[in-house]
């Protein structure tokens, strides 16, 4: 008899363990109270010890199996839902969102957290992530947030949804995340964005659900980041057009209809045109002359940027060649310049076209050093080694840093137009147009006043203390053909 226990009870053991359906139950636990009845008929006071460690069993298997499940839905960094998890838990509410209470999706991307992460380490990149699951598991709940992946992350809302509602719970998310990490003495702000979209009213597909959030998502971030934006159906209609002007502009790279005109930027000093802007234009055969500001951001959220890019870039360098003594400067997308490639072809531009690098020039934007300040100060050296000039344009729009002209390789400081043409009419517009001139003096750049329309203009950024000046007072862009009869290879160009 007892031996007949020690088998029954090993045999059970493996079967709870490997097989549990041979059992037809569940739960280990709820099949030992039956066995008990067996072996205390069979066994008598041997029965009570072997009960005890079938019941140990059972509760120890119970809870490795409770674990599993856990693990198997939860995010192991943030503790919350896991992008599987959540996208099937999306689902479900959805489909119950047809006919019964509706569900919003908020998509949450954290601003600049790339830049954090390779600036400070992972280690404190981590504790930023720990940091949003731990804000969105308290203020929605953990079974209804969960991590996408990387730096994006999503929660959802169910019952009353309303744009006033989504924004209100959007913002006290924001709120709640600015608070300050601090891991080894760093201590850092957590800035996101929000973009949300709901079902039924949205969508009731689940991608196309997520691809309406998404693009209130990218609305957030070009309204200033840090801001909750909803969906709505003009971006769709946005949305179209942006996937229109990209497939035509997919031609009009191959079929060459861009242009390149130029704009001089004259010396204060002397009156000398010492360089040139490069500016893209498209004459569409449709919609006329696209100006840049409608087709370069839609580049820049496709690949075309880069093919885009590497066309300008060669055409510039063609023109430049024979223009000897002018410095022409390229804007440059910064997802251009993180682009692999970038360093082989801006050498392969200069050898392919006989262009001196020196004849060159790229210019960014602070947006630029500020999103991946890690890794660009390296790119930028390696064109410096080049010959290639360094410019940072638009300076004192953004975050105007002193830091970067310390640790960049600037050549040349842009003053943003919106504070020179302000100068008459504002008294600190002055005195800040003012203090950039005498700081990049001191660091021996040279000072660009930008939008220089008027004589007023003009007067104001020489007492300013400005080297040289832009803007339609001096000319408009111009095609490659009239550059050579306008500056004249150097001659003294005196403003009107």
């Amino acid at each position: 008899m007892l031996a007949l226990g020690l088998i029954s009870t090993s045999l059970f053991w493996y079967l709870a363990d490997f097989h549990p359906e041979l059992l037809g139950i569940s739960d280990a636990e709820w099949f030992a109270p039956a066995l008990m009845l067996v072996f205390m008929a069979g066994f008598g006071g041997y029965a009570n010890g072997l009960i005890r460690e079938l019941r140990s069993h059972a509760t120890e298997h119970h809870r490795k199996s409770e674990e599993a499940r856990l693990l198997a839905r939860i995010d192991p960094l943030t503790k919350i839902l896991n992008r599987a998890t959540f996208l099937d838990d999306l689902n479900a509410k959805i489909r119950t969102a047809q006919t019964g209470a509706p569900v919003a999706l908020f998509v949450v991307d954290l601003d600049r957290f790339k830049a954090m992460n390779d600036i400070f380490g992972h280690a404190f990149g981590d504790a930023v992530l720990k940091r949003v699951g731990h804000v969105l598991g308290r203020e929605v709940g953990v079974e209804n947030a969960g991590r996408l992946g990387g730096d994006e992350f999503a929660f959802m809302l169910t019952g009353a949804v309303s744009q006033s509602i989504c924004e209100t719970v959007g913002n006290r998310v924001l709120e709640a995340l600015n608070e300050a990490v601090t891991v080894s003495g760093r201590s850092v702000q957590i800035e996101a964005s929000i973009g949300v979209a709901w079902s039924p009213e949205h969508d009731i597909d689940r991608l196309d659900l997520m691809g309406c959030a998404d693009l209130a998502l990218y609305l957030a971030k070009q309204g200033g980041r840090g801001r909750v934006a909803c969906f709505d159906s003009g971006l769709m209609k946005e949305e179209r057009y942006r996937r229109q002007i990209e497939r035509e502009l997919r031609g009009a790279i191959l079929m060459n209809e861009l242009e390149i005109h130029y704009q001089p930027i004259h010396g204060l000093t002397d009156g000398r045109i010492s360089s040139l802007e490069a500016l893209v234009r498209w004459r569409h055969p449709v919609r006329g002359l696209i100006s840049p500001a409608d087709f370069i951001p839609i580049a820049e959220r496709s690949s075309l940027i880069e093919k885009l890019g590497d066309w300008v870039f060669a055409r510039v360098c063609a023109d430049a060649a024979h223009w000897p003594g002018l410095k022409v400067s390229i804007n440059v997308s910064p997802v251009q310049l993180k682009a692999r490639g970038f360093l082989d072809m801006v050498k392969k531009c200069l050898l392919a076209t006989g262009c001196s690098p020196q004849n060159i020039a790229i210019e960014i934007t602070e947006g630029v050093i500020m999103d991946e300040m890690a890794g660009q100060a390296e790119h930028l050296r390696e064109l410096r080694a080049l010959g290639i000039g360094i410019w940072l344009d638009d300076f004192g729009s953004g975050y105007s840093g002193l830091s970067y002209l310390r640790d960049f390789p600037i050549d040349v400081i842009k003053i943003d137009k919106g504070l020179v043409q302000d100068m008459a009419s504002n008294h600190a517009n002055r005195v800040f147009v003012s203090a950039i001139a005498q700081l990049g003096h001191g660091l021996d750049r040279q000072v660009v006043a930008e939008g220089i329309e008027t004589e007023a203009d003009l007067t104001l950024a020489r007492a300013a203390g400005c080297s040289h000046a832009q803007g339609y007072h001096f000319a408009r862009p111009m095609a490659a053909k009239d550059i050579a009869a306008y500056a004249g290879f150097g001659a003294s160009i005196r403003a009107a």
